[in-house]
């Protein structure tokens, strides 16, 4: 006997991912870092000869925060998959914009001298740039490559800082650029305060994860345990080998620096690098020295707070009906409005600190961030997308349309992945090593380096007493990314905006994270 249906069922797609649909978690993650990045150039990140709270919860982490965002948002931008030929030429010329873009937001902050952060902006625009060949990467190479850069970055940045010329750290500007063509780039790259070439990592790691499902409570709970693991591991496996292993001895009578700037090291944190006098420098896990022991406890504690960012938007749509969910709901608001718009703040934070530099830390860290938290929320309400974030989306799709939606990898389209992977990679080695061949052709013509203790000093006579500064400043300022990916300024962290990815654009995850902090 056989059943004939008598009624036609009706097959409903899903409803397919809009632009304005987010993953909250990505904003609130921004609106930490954010804050963390506020927090470490406005607050004091050390009291005698030990780093304050604050200093040990956001010096290095929130410029780290924003450099994984920075990749985040590069998935977003890029359809959360990989990209594939045809849309190649596309993505690389949106991308190459918009890092040009946020790059040139910068130098213009460099150039104003507003205040000693170092602006992580130009930074940023440069790992934007270096994320074309990237997209192209699937996300089993992209993490494995992300994990290599952990320890290959490091070490061969070592190598060749050994046999450059010690100059001061300067913050990139239009003036670096025309006079030092070869010193801004060597700055850049290699030994500037948030050197690209260790920074990959950050990045390859975060377009790795942009790529999974953050809408799933298993992959966020994933993110927390691991990350909190991963920089547990990294911190004892430092400890270990400083203390256990004699490298703390090694580097403290190998270093050619005077016993005070070591003790300022190693409580506040390098400016981006270590010194290159030992071997056992890339055992450190301070703030900012982007060692492998620094990337990888950094890189953990960014896809902790990711994770439990991701968490909570989970808590809030279980408990959405309760008061408690709307309770976290309503403290979750703001930190998403202020990460949704992460590079007009991180510019408008430059400006007001360097236009502020008599004022309380803590009146000046409240101000700024109370300030952001509430403005986030009426922007966003009222006009949508932070002002910085819609200037850069608008120039992107002038200049380089949005490619338009295609359908899933053929088995054709896969045929050259091998090839395009190793093509992609190829090009990036060949642009850091050509990055490393002018640093070398030309060094730097800036006057030689103070110490940091030097520098610190000539700060303090400068700023009023209370001021703290944190890699993002000659000391150790702390941008912030990174900052939001797009346009993060980070760092994301410094500054990061990444724009919303198109919805055609958007990988059918059932959730899209527009990306504009």
């Amino acid at each position: 006997m056989r059943f004939i249906p008598t009624r036609q069922v009706e097959v409903v797609a899903p409803p397919a991912a809009t632009k304005a649909s987010r993953v909250r978690g990505v904003d609130v993650a921004r609106g930490l870092a954010l804050l963390g990045m506020i927090a470490a150039h406005t607050l004091p990140l050390t009291a005698g000869d030990q780093p304050t709270l604050v200093g040990r919860l956001v010096n290095g982490p929130a410029a780290a925060l924003f450099g994984v965002l920075a990749g985040l948002s590069v998935a977003l931008l890029t359809g959360r998959r990989r990209v594939e030929t045809d849309t190649a030429r596309q993505h690389a010329r949106r991308l190459a914009v918009r890092g040009l873009a946020i790059g040139t937001i910068g130098l213009a902050l460099g150039q104003a001298e507003l205040s000693s952060i170092d602006v992580i902006l130009t930074y940023y625009g440069v790992l934007f740039v270096l994320a074309v060949p990237l997209v192209l990467l699937s996300t089993r190479v992209l993490a494995g490559l992300g994990a290599a850069l952990v320890v290959v970055a490091p070490v061969t940045n070592h190598l060749l800082r050994a046999q450059l010329p010690p100059t001061e750290l300067l913050d990139p500007s239009f003036t670096m650029l025309v006079t030092d063509p070869g010193g801004l780039l060597t700055t850049l790259l290699f030994t500037g305060a948030y050197p690209v070439w260790p920074w990959l990592a950050y990045l390859c790691v975060g377009i790795a994860v942009g790529r999974l499902r953050l809408d799933r409570t298993r992959t966020a709970a994933a993110l927390a345990l691991g990350g909190a693991a991963l920089a547990t591991v990294a911190a004892i496996s430092s400890a270990l080998l400083l203390q256990v292993a004699g490298g703390l001895g090694q580097v403290l009578t190998t270093t050619g620096l005077d016993p005070e700037e070591v003790a300022s090291l190693f409580v506040e944190g390098p400016n981006g690098v270590t010194p290159a006098t030992s071997w056992w420098w890339l055992a450190v896990s301070l703030p900012h020295s982007s060692t492998p022991f620094d990337l990888a406890r950094t890189i953990g504690t960014s896809l902790a707070v990711l994770g439990l960012a991701l968490l909570l938007d989970r808590l809030v749509a279980r408990l959405a009906d309760r008061t408690p969910g709307r309770v976290l709901g309503a403290i979750r608001a703001p930190l998403a409005a202020a990460g949704s718009m992460t590079l007009t703040f991180y510019v408008l934070h430059v400006v007001v600190t360097g236009l502020a530099p008599g004022t309380d830390p803590w009146v000046l860290f409240g101000v700024q961030a109370v300030g952001a938290l509430a403005a986030g929320m009426a922007w966003q309400r009222f006009l949508g997308r932070g002002p910085l974030e819609a200037g850069v989306a608008r120039l992107v799709d002038a200049v380089a349309p949005a490619p338009s939606k295609t359908s899933a990898p053929t088995t054709s389209r896969r045929v050259g992945a091998g090839l395009a992977s190793a093509v992609a990679i190829g090009a990036l080695l060949v642009a850091v090593t050509a990055g490393a061949g002018v640093a070398l052709a030309f060094p730097s013509t800036g006057a030689p380096a103070s110490t940091s203790a030097e520098s610190e000093a000539s700060e303090d006579e400068s700023a009023d007493a209370g001021t703290a500064e944190d890699t993002g400043t000659t000391g150790t300022a702390e941008p912030g990314a990174t900052g939001d990916a797009a346009e993060d300024p980070a760092a994301d962290a410094g500054g990061t905006d990444a724009d919303s990815a198109d919805a055609g654009e958007s990988a059918d995850t059932g959730t899209d994270s527009g990306d504009d902090g």
